[in-house]
C-alpha cells in the first residue's frame, strides 16, 4: 500500500513541475518575442539605434533562459534561434534596416513559437 501511496505522490510531483515549467516557459519568451517585435517596428519606422537596443535586451533575456530552456525544451530550435541572433548583429553592423527588421520579426516569432510550444494544454499534458 505504501508503494502505491509512493507512486501516486511521484506523478502528483510531475504534474506540478510539469504546471511550473509551462509558466516558466512562457514567462521567460514571451518578453524576448515582445522585444522583438518591438526592434522591427521602430527599424522600419527608421531608428536602427533603438532596434539594436531592443534587440539587445531581448538576447540578454534569451541568454539568461537559455540553460533552463536547454532542459525542457528541443535543441533544434534553440540553434535556429542563436543562428537568428548571429545573423541580426551582421546586419546591424552592415546597417541594413530591412534585413534587421525582418530577421528581428522571425527571431520574434520564433520566441513566440518556443512558448507557444510549451504552454500548458491538454495537449502537453497528455
Amino acid at each position: 500500500m505504501k508503494k502505491g501511496w509512493l507512486g501516486i505522490a511521484i506523478l502528483v510531483g510531475f504534474l506540478i513541475l510539469g504546471f511550473l515549467t509551462s509558466q516558466w516557459m512562457d514567462q521567460a519568451h514571451l518578453p524576448g518575442a515582445q522585444l522583438l517585435q518591438e526592434a522591427a517596428e521602430v527599424t522600419l519606422k527608421g531608428d536602427l539605434d533603438a532596434g539594436v537596443a531592443l534587440a539587445k535586451q531581448a538576447e540578454s533575456l534569451w541568454q539568461s533562459s537559455r540553460m533552463g530552456t536547454a532542459a525542457v525544451a528541443d535543441h533544434s530550435p534553440m540553434e535556429e534561434i542563436d543562428n537568428l541572433f548571429r545573423e541580426l548583429w551582421v546586419y546591424a553592423a552592415t546597417e541594413e534596416t530591412p534585413h534587421f527588421a525582418a530577421t528581428s520579426a522571425a527571431l520574434s516569432q520564433k520566441l513566440q513559437a518556443m512558448a507557444d510550444a510549451h504552454r500548458l494544454s491538454w495537449q502537453s499534458l497528455l
